[in-house]
């Protein structure tokens, strides 16, 4: 069995994964540089004990990041709690793709290796577009397993942050789909601007891609991608659980090496 997290700027999601890859579970806390590996390990045992998940199976841990203060307290609760040493992704890896050579890789985020790696082992032969919703939108794009480059824009719950904290009385919304684009009062107006303004924003990135890459096919993932992702139709798929799957592929092809 294998735990993998996945450490973002906002939520670190774990996932617990059976020796064929199959996603036993996933959950997520929020990203707190004061956390100890003590006080994760309760989190762990306590939400896989709920979900009879016995961690004296795990055997192997895999842990990417981009908050590096994090990954120091990962170390210890791999080695304090299971006497492992974890694998942490960086480019160093044995990794399925290859970088274009006008680019320059240097400071390229674990989160962007571990999506790239997942949708290459489910399409192999396609050209891709990989959309993760997260703190920040990112999105790259691959042509013959070459990275040839991508984008980062203000994620959606930053966008409305950003509305909310700048602004005397617009309030705070949640992320939606509203029921028109015509809002009908300030919450439904903010509502709709925000749904309706970054899919506009995504559909508008894709048809610029597909001017210049032939054929992708187009992944989304990441918290709000599932709701983007059925009103925007140049989306092919959405997967729910690319990254974690993405870390058991790079696991297994890295362990023996580890």
């Amino acid at each position: 069995m294998l735990l993998a997290f996945d450490i973002g700027n906002t939520h670190i999601v774990s996932g617990v994964l059976n020796d064929s890859g199959e996603v036993l579970l996933t959950f997520r806390v929020s990203s707190n540089e004061k956390l100890t590996e003590d006080e994760f390990f309760s989190y762990l045992r306590n939400i896989t004990k709920f979900n009879n998940i016995d961690l004296l199976d795990v055997k192997g841990i895999i842990v990417s990041s981009v908050v590096p203060s994090l990954l120091t307290i990962f170390d210890f609760l791999g080695r304090k709690y299971f006497k492992i040493v974890p694998i942490v992704v960086d480019l160093s890896l044995k990794l399925p793709f290859t970088f274009a050579d006008n680019l320059n890789p240097i400071g390229f985020g674990a989160d962007r290796i571990i999506d790239i790696t997942q949708a290459l082992t489910l399409y192999p032969n396609k050209n891709l577009v990989i959309f993760d919703f997260g703190t920040a939108t990112t999105y790259e794009v691959l042509v013959d397993g070459v990275y040839v480059g991508g984008g980062i824009l203000p994620g959606i719950e930053m966008s409305i942050n950003s509305l909310y904290g700048s602004t005397a009385k617009l309030p705070k919304v949640k992320f939606g789909k509203p029921d028109s684009v015509l809002g009908k009062d300030t919450v439904d107006q903010i509502k709709a601007g925000i749904f309706f303004g970054y899919a506009g924003q995504i559909k508008h990135i894709i048809k610029k891609i597909k001017e210049e890459v032939d054929n992708p096919y187009v992944i989304a993932t990441g918290g709000l991608g599932r709701v983007l992702s059925g009103e925007i139709e140049e989306i092919d798929e959405y997967c729910s659980d690319l990254s974690v799957q993405g870390l058991f592929t790079i696991y297994h092809q890295n362990k023996s090496t580890s």
